[in-house]
């Protein structure tokens, strides 16, 4: 590599610097990525320091004079090199530094000290703990015990359950009165209810009783189709009695049993809302909840069927009772003059 790149001094130091950046990984394998980053950070400032020093004129002194053979040499020391080889050594580098390459090889040499230094000062680092203890203890402690990490179970998500609504639900499929929190199962009236256009219905017979304590009642439905076919809006329509017939056959007369009943197109409006955690019940309460429905009958329209219910007390609503009569051009109706 020396005899390729030795006509190019920098190409040279990139070849010692690729050399050193190699031997540094090799000697960190298994360090921390923190310590790999650091020496890297420590090797690269000595490679940018000896390229700023490449860049001066060195002027470097000339070496001792070589001693020659035979002479008197001083008392050796531990670690010195014998004076033959001292010697053949100040020889080498006196023909090194009369070649043309001695610029080259004194910057090379400096950086192989600079990364000889790093390499000396990290392993020092790396065995700073160790050598700070005695041999003894060194060899009497053992590496601590690996330690299972313990975890703790996560702890319990606080699931509160749902809050029960603040009234009874029914159990069983139908269409309920609510009213003082009691539920009331209401019947379906007989026949399709008239358009709301449609004054009077034909007449029709009451089912069993359906009586509620007071005007304000609220209403549970629940069906299977609820949760695809909640209405908007549904109505309570007035319930007159058929008080009088008058027909050219029996002029004045009350109807056969006094049973006769009709749907009025006299209503109040309800609203629906969906009942919490139950798809199939929605509830519906009156638009205005300061309108009382005085006592009377009613009946819950809700789409093509009718389900009646009562509100208890003295009937004294003049809506609640008309008198029919029947006359050749057709059948005509009015309200009583006492309910």
């Amino acid at each position: 590599m020396i005899e390729t790149v030795k006509a190019d001094p920098e190409v040279m130091r990139q070849a010692v610097y690729d050399l050193a950046r190699h031997k540094l990984q090799e000697q960190l394998v298994g360090s921390s990525p923190a310590d790999i980053q650091t020496a890297e950070r420590a090797l690269e400032s000595a490679i940018h320091g000896v390229e700023e020093f490449s860049r001066q004129d060195l002027h470097l002194p000339a070496p001792p004079p070589v001693p020659q053979l035979g002479s008197a040499s001083p008392p050796r020391k531990i670690g010195s090199v014998p004076s033959g080889s001292r010697s053949e050594l100040w020889r080498a580098v006196e023909m090194a530094r009369r070649a043309p390459l001695w610029p080259v090889v004194t910057r090379t040499g400096l950086v192989l000290l600079i990364v000889g230094l790093i390499g000396g000062a990290w392993i020092a680092v790396q065995q700073r703990e160790p050598l700070a203890l005695p041999q003894a203890a060194q060899g009497k402690m053992a590496p601590p015990p690996l330690q299972k990490a313990v975890t703790s179970p996560p702890a319990p998500v606080d699931k509160k359950p749902p809050m029960p609504p603040a009234f009874p639900l029914p159990t069983d499929y139908g269409v309920y009165a609510l009213s003082d929190n009691a539920l009331t199962e209401m019947q379906l009236l007989p026949g399709r209810p008239p358009d709301a256009r449609v004054a009077i219905s034909a007449a029709f017979r009451l089912p069993g009783k359906a009586e509620l304590p007071n005007g304000h009642p609220e209403f549970v439905v629940f069906r299977r189709d609820a949760a695809t076919n909640i209405p908007e809006r549904v109505e309570v329509r007035v319930i007159a009695r058929i008080a009088r017939d008058f027909s050219a056959e029996s002029a004045g007369k009350r109807p056969d049993d006094g049973d006769a009943w009709v749907i009025r197109n006299l209503s109040y409006p309800y609203r629906a809302s969906p009942v919490p955690d139950n798809p199939e019940m929605y509830r519906l309460h009156s638009e205005d909840p300061t309108v009382q429905l005085p006592a009377g009958r009613y009946a819950l329209i809700l789409k093509n069927q009718a389900y009646y219910f009562s509100v208890g007390g003295e009937i004294t609503d003049p809506r609640q009772c008309i008198e029919r009569v029947v006359a050749t051009n057709g059948t005509f109706y009015s309200a009583c003059k006492k309910p």
